[in-house]
């Protein structure tokens, strides 16, 4: 560049700085197109394009509400809203590409620019290509090992993806069928569960036909989650949980892409076990019209399980409080088939779920737990363990509030206290 063309450059580049500093982001995107104009091989005039072109896509990223707002208008027939939804949605999504192509031009002329690596993941993860965001951030990371920034990208990254390699235990949480209060029967069903993905051949050999899946009914909090890392945990299976949040997407196809995804990764580490928690809220009975997009993740779920044999040894767990409001489809035979009801625990086993919650606390004699067991009649496990923890709060003001020495215990006004609290 010339003398007079390079005081242009340093000039526009230095006002789209003055914009970004003032978060706007527009006017500092149309500053940087004229830099990469007036100078094209300038990677940072590119960089700079790229890194604003992000940032104004994330401060006009469309919410969950605007897409609300644009099926409520698709039912009501208001085609000019449809119409301004879509273009806006298309229109972030047009920002996004635009800042992919500039970073990684700079890239192609500076392969060890971490900073552009850096940008290119959080670009990337906006447009849900994880796997790619994934990769820039390692190499971002890699290129710059002692920017923290980086390597939290990285780890963000990584407790973000939708599977979790193999299924991990607290030294206190439950590993065997013998360590949840079921009753003998719920038991037994999760046992011949176990036993089909842990020894299949035997399965075979006796004529059995090993379904595809489970689904577990039953209120909430009665350990129908817990129930699914114990089965993977005896069968020996790799553990993959999501929640109707992890595959739900704005962009078009992006939901039915996780599905896929998911199962994909599933077959990749048998034997698998893949747990859908609200599967419900995931796979709903498919309606049409206002609701064609959660029908298109039905339709691509029910297509993943109908590819799955007893010989990929990928196994479907499903969770829900409301069975009636799951696809038919979903529960049908060499699908969801089989249904295991996981009901709220009676008088006995509430005792039992006493037993295990106050195992570490140290009790008064006046604390009876059969008369808790009776008081606490539509509990669920979760409710139990949610009082002791509530009674040992109400014990550990009461006794920090007396100023003589106390036994550090809890009191059966502790738990009476717990059950007026929560009731």
């Amino acid at each position: 560049m010339t003398e007079p063309t390079s005081n242009i450059f340093d000039d526009i580049m230095h006002r789209g700085m003055q914009r970004a500093r003032a978060y706007q982001w527009s006017a500092a995107v149309e500053a940087y197109r004229r830099a990469v104009a007036l100078d094209p091989e300038s990677t940072e005039a590119r960089f700079r394009l790229g890194w604003a072109l992000w940032n104004q896509a994330d401060s006009e990223r469309p919410t969950l509400t605007d897409l609300a707002v644009v099926y409520g208008a698709q039912m009501l027939g208001l085609d000019q809203t449809v119409r301004d939804g879509r273009r806006r949605l298309q229109g972030n999504r047009l920002l996004l590409k635009d800042a992919v192509f500039y970073l990684n031009s700079v890239i192609d002329r500076e392969p060890k620019s971490a900073r552009a690596y850096f940008y290119l993941s959080k670009t990337l993860q906006a447009l849900d290509m994880r796997t790619e965001a994934e990769e820039a951030a390692r190499t971002a990371a890699k290129l710059d090992p002692e920017n923290e920034v980086y390597n939290s990208m990285v780890k963000t990254i990584d407790h973000g993806s939708l599977s979790i390699p193999a299924v991990e235990h607290s030294a206190n949480a439950p590993q065997t069928w013998d360590d949840l209060v079921l009753n003998p029967r719920t038991k037994r069903e999760l046992r011949q569960m176990q036993l089909m993905l842990e020894k299949p051949d035997l399965a075979g050999d006796l004529g059995v036909q090993p379904p595809t899946g489970i689904l577990l009914k039953g209120p909430p909090g009665t350990g129908k989650t817990t129930i699914a890392r114990i089965l993977a945990h005896q069968a020996k299976c790799s553990f993959f949980a999501i929640t109707p949040a992890d595959i739900q997407q704005m962009y078009v196809g992006e939901s039915e892409k996780r599905v896929k995804e998911l199962f994909e990764r599933a077959r990749a580490n048998p034997p698998s076990i893949i747990f859908i928690d609200e599967i419900d809220a995931l796979l709903p009975i498919r309606q049409g019209g206002i609701a064609i997009h959660s029908d298109k993740v039905v339709n691509q779920f029910l297509q993943e399980m109908d590819g799955l044999t007893h010989n990929s040894r990928v196994f479907v767990v499903g969770a829900t409080n409301r069975p009636d409001m799951l696809d038919p489809a979903v529960r049908r035979g060499g699908r969801l088939s089989r249904e295991v009801e996981i009901p709220l625990p009676d008088e006995d086993a509430r005792l039992q779920l006493f037993g295990i919650c106050t195992r570490s606390a140290t009790l008064d004699d006046d604390v009876n737990l059969e008369t808790l067991a009776r008081l606490t009649e539509g509990y669920s496990g979760a409710d139990i363990k949610a009082l002791v923890n509530e009674a040992g709060m109400l014990a550990l003001i009461r006794i920090a509030d007396v100023q003589e020495a106390c036994a550090r215990s809890l009191l059966m006004q502790d738990f009476e206290g717990a059950l007026e609290n929560l009731g």
